[in-house]
This record gives C-alpha cells, sequence and structure tokens, in this order.
C-alpha cells in the first residue's frame, strides 16, 4: 500500500493515544482535589466543634467569675441584716437578699449550662479527630497512588512522543501538512477505516467505486462526506487501538 498512508495510520495511531493519555493526566489534578473534599469538610467540622468548645469554655469562666463576684455581694448583703434598726428595713432587706440569691441561681444555671456544653462537644471533638486521622490517612494514600499514576503517564506520553516523532521523521512535509490541516477541523481522527463500506468516521456507506480504490491503497483518498482520509485495516498491518468514531468523537 501507499507508504505514506501507513505512516499517517501510525502517526493517528499515536496520537489518539497520546491524546487519551493527555486527557487522563490532565484529570489527575482535580481528582486529587475531589479527594480532598472529605479531608477538607472534616478538618471544617473540627475547626466548628473547637469554636464551640471555646465560646462555652469563655461563657463557664465568665459566669464562674460573674457567680464568684455575686456571692460576695450576698454575703455583705446578710453581714448588713445586723445593722438594720426596723422591721420594715429588715424585711426590705431580706427582699434583697432573696432577689439576689435568685440572680445567683440563674448565674449557676448559666455555668452548668456551659459545663455540659462543653462536656458534650468534648465527646464529639474526639469522634471527629478520630474522622480526620481516618480520611487524612485515606486522602494521603489516595494522594499517593493518584501522583504515582501522574508520574506513569508522563513516562508514557514521554515514550509515545518519541515514536511518534519517528513516524514525523519519514512523513512527507505535503502530508503531514495535509493531516495537521484536516485534524484542526476534525480534532481527533484524521484517518478512518472503511469497513463493510462504511466510513469509521462519520459512520456514512461509502460508494463502492471509492471503496476499491480504497482497497488499492496507491493513493491517499478522502470520505466524500468527512473529509478523512480513507484505509483499510488489513492492508496496513496495524490495528489501532482506536477504530470507531464513538471512541473519540468529539473529545
Amino acid at each position: 500500500m501507499n507508504a505514506q498512508l501507513s505512516l499517517l495510520v501510525q502517526l493517528q495511531h499515536f496520537d489518539l493515544k497520546i491524546h487519551q493519555l493527555d486527557a487522563q493526566r490532565q484529570q489527575i489534578p482535580a481528582r486529587i482535589n475531589d479527594a480532598r473534599v472529605p479531608l477538607n469538610q472534616a478538618n471544617a467540622r473540627l475547626e466548628e466543634i473547637k469554636t464551640v468548645i471555646e465560646k462555652a469554655t469563655a461563657d463557664r469562666r465568665s459566669g464562674e467569675q460573674d457567680l464568684s463576684e455575686h456571692e460576695s455581694h450576698v454575703q455583705k448583703l446578710r453581714t448588713r441584716l445586723m445593722e438594720l434598726k426596723t422591721n420594715k428595713e429588715y424585711q426590705a432587706h431580706l427582699f434583697e437578699i432573696d432577689q439576689a440569691n435568685k440572680k445567683k441561681e440563674s448565674i449557676e444555671e448559666r455555668v452548668l449550662l456551659a459545663m455540659d456544653r462543653v462536656e458534650e462537644k468534648q465527646k464529639e471533638l474526639e469522634e471527629v479527630q478520630k474522622l480526620v486521622e481516618e480520611v487524612t490517612q485515606s486522602f494521603a494514600q489516595e494522594k499517593t497512588q493518584l501522583e504515582s499514576k501522574a508520574l506513569e503517564l508522563d513516562d508514557e506520553l514521554k515514550k509515545l512522543t518519541a515514536r511518534k516523532e519517528e513516524v514525523l521523521l519519514q512523513l512527507e512535509k505535503s502530508v503531514h501538512a495535509r493531516y495537521m490541516k484536516l485534524k484542526a477541523t476534525l480534532k481527533v481522527m484524521v484517518v478512518a477505516k472503511v469497513s463493510d463500506e462504511t466510513c469509521g468516521g462519520c459512520q456514512l456507506q461509502v460508494p463502492p467505486q471509492l471503496v476499491a480504490d480504497v482497497k488499492r491503497a496507491d493513493q491517499l483518498l478522502t470520505c466524500p462526506y468527512c473529509n478523512r482520509i480513507l484505509y483499510v485495516e488489513e492492508l496496513t498491518g496495524i490495528v489501532p487501538e482506536f477504530s470507531g468514531a464513538s471512541e473519540v468523537a468529539e473529545t
């Protein structure tokens, strides 16, 4: 068959494989970010609980301070009872003490609620800390695997690119220019296999005479519908990993 056509089939084979692997390689940073989401969520929850604990602890300390000051005030009120001379003053002072005691109870309740809140959130904090440890380990493993995969893809892409360059050295400049012009329009698949008198690119039936001419493989012929360069696979001795438009359509 036409040697240039055989080279074009090889060139497309490498281009398609490179396209596929490059797409995989470009997805890896996003996949790492996706893998990090559960860790970010767990850390955010951890910080949220810590903030609640800090606030509740501050409320408890503030309440304890208020309680201490109020107890001193109540004690002073009780001491002053002995200094009162009239029953009216005595009763009024008892009422003031009663009100002060009620306020004291309110402060004590506030302190207890804050202590309960701290205790409750402390338990939750321990659970979330364990979760963070687990998710951190899981993320580290997945990140390592993805980074390893990226290195493998980089290495394979480098090898494929080198092999593609070997093909380009043998390809006539005019033929390569034609291929690149078609590629600019068709994106990925430029050379299409004819199978059962059907173009592997657009999936439309190729005229019988054109099929016969393609089988002779003595020149570069194109599909009348999609303009892809046509070939018959068995004549190339090459079995591309991508043989149908459905595998690379509009990529």
